[in-house]
């Protein structure tokens, strides 16, 4: 998956780069860079189908290390604010997490992939294809820890 993510970037900024140095090579590897922008993300939204229908093995029993079946949290026992409630908790609302979703869903290829396919050769389709792959890249790894469900967001969630 990520391995994907990384080959395609790489290959969608060689196209580019081929265009300045080496113009022979830009046709094959901008097909190259379509092809694995295409497969990555492909593997990226087959595991996040994968992962909406996995059952979170994380919960809050398990992030205090309690076993009883009603738990309730009270309060958080840092009051003004800890480490952990600055660092694994991103304190936004469940509508922006999709947002970043479906955004990062479509700079990772249909956006890039246009530009490369249907962006007429140009340099400056080439570049923003790798811009706005590059701004994908970065919202998915925000997307992948927001969207977790580590046991400290569990415990750091709220306060009563």
């Amino acid at each position: 998956n990520y391995f994907l993510l990384g080959i395609a970037s790489g290959l969608t900024l060689s196209v580019p780069l081929a265009v300045l140095a080496y113009a022979q090579f830009a046709g094959p590897l901008s097909l190259a860079a379509f092809g694995a922008a295409a497969l990555a993300w492909l593997s990226r939204g087959a595991s996040l189908v994968r992962n909406a229908r996995l059952r979170p093995k994380s919960t809050l029993a398990s992030a205090i290390g309690i076993n009883h079946p009603r738990i309730a949290q009270k309060a958080q026992g840092f009051m003004g604010g800890s480490f952990n409630t600055r660092e694994f908790f991103h304190r936004r609302p469940a509508l922006l997490v999709r947002a970043v979703r479906w955004t990062f869903l479509l700079l990772l290829f249909p956006a890039p992939g246009w530009l490369i396919g249907w962006g007429g050769g140009s340099l400056a389709a080439f570049l923003a294809a790798f811009a706005l792959q590059f701004v994908g890249l970065l919202a998915e790894r925000w997307y992948f820890f927001a969207e977790a469900r580590h046991p400290q967001n569990l415990y750091y969630q709220s306060m009563a």
